[in-house]
């Protein structure tokens, strides 16, 4: 995967989970790539979206090991907040740590993290619908 500081790798969900999860058949390859790139010897960039995807693949019931949303949004968190070299695409960063406040202060799980992501792309979200598919994520200080 050869990268040069013009021209990082674009790491996706897949990359980054398979990192992530020791029970993922892709983690051997994938976690040197991932710690070569947050320590700067590999160029790699991502998204606020892949991020999201990531943290529901983390919250997903059946993930191996299951992480609970605090532990998801750390692990994502460590994947792009300093020391980390890993960009997150510059439209996308401060979006990016926003979703992960929303998600892990809303218990979100799975899918529903990307609630958090609309949310924090806008100045704030409302979901409406029954009870157990209802979100509310805003800009509350």
């Amino acid at each position: 995967m050869p990268s040069t500081e013009s021209e990082p790798a674009l790491f996706d969900a897949g990359m980054f989970v398979a990192a992530l999860l020791t029970g993922d058949p892709r983690h051997a390859e994938a976690r040197p790539l991932v710690e070569a790139a947050r320590r700067g010897v590999l160029s790699a960039c991502t998204t606020t979206g892949i991020l999201s995807e990531v943290y529901a693949a983390l919250t997903w019931q059946h993930a191996q090991p299951p992480h609970s949303p605090q532990q998801a949004a750390q692990a994502v968190r460590l994947l792009v907040e300093p020391p980390s070299t890993i960009r997150v695409l510059p439209d996308a960063a401060e979006q990016a740590l926003r979703m992960l406040e929303l998600a892990e202060s809303h218990q979100l799980r799975a899918r529903r993290v990307h609630d958090a992501l609309h949310a924090a792309e806008t100045d704030g979200l409302h979901i409406g619908g029954p009870p157990s598919v209802l979100v509310s994520l805003g800009r509350h200080s």
